[in-house]
């Protein structure tokens, strides 16, 4: 299960990046403030692309891609607000250590669950 988890963060990761590239670029040749405008624009974007579609699908394209769901502990579908609790989180799990947190977490836990998925009470399994 963590090797489907960690394709499907790549193919993510791969699709913000067509986002971010874009911004980049087109940022720097506006300068500072054009820079600051489409920055924030992409880091919205990026927030909105797991908070929305796991909220309101339960997967991203990579989790789509790779068979897996975002579901709720109890079985029910991951809601916005459980999503974004989740996403939020994925700054303890992922940026100070390079995921080396989330990695750990998923090995130890009986259900594979990140800190993200332990605070918004989800689990990430394969669709049925």
């Amino acid at each position: 299960m963590i090797w489907h988890r960690v394709g499907a963060f790549f193919i993510d990761s791969i699709l913000m990046g067509l986002i971010w590239v874009p911004v980049i670029i087109v940022g720097a040749a506006l300068g500072d403030l054009g820079f600051l405008v489409l920055a924030s624009a992409g880091l919205v974007a990026t927030l909105v692309y797991g908070f929305l579609l796991e909220g309101l699908y339960g997967y991203t394209p990579g989790k789509y891609l790779l068979g897996l769901v975002v579901i709720k502990s109890d079985g029910s579908n991951c809601t916005i607000g459980a999503s974004i609790l989740r996403n939020l989180l994925w700054i303890v799990d992922a940026l100070p250590t390079f995921n080396l947190v989330a990695m750990v977490s998923i090995l130890l836990t009986d259900d594979n669950q990140r800190v993200g998925d332990l605070v918004g009470d989800t689990v990430v399994v394969k669709q049925q």
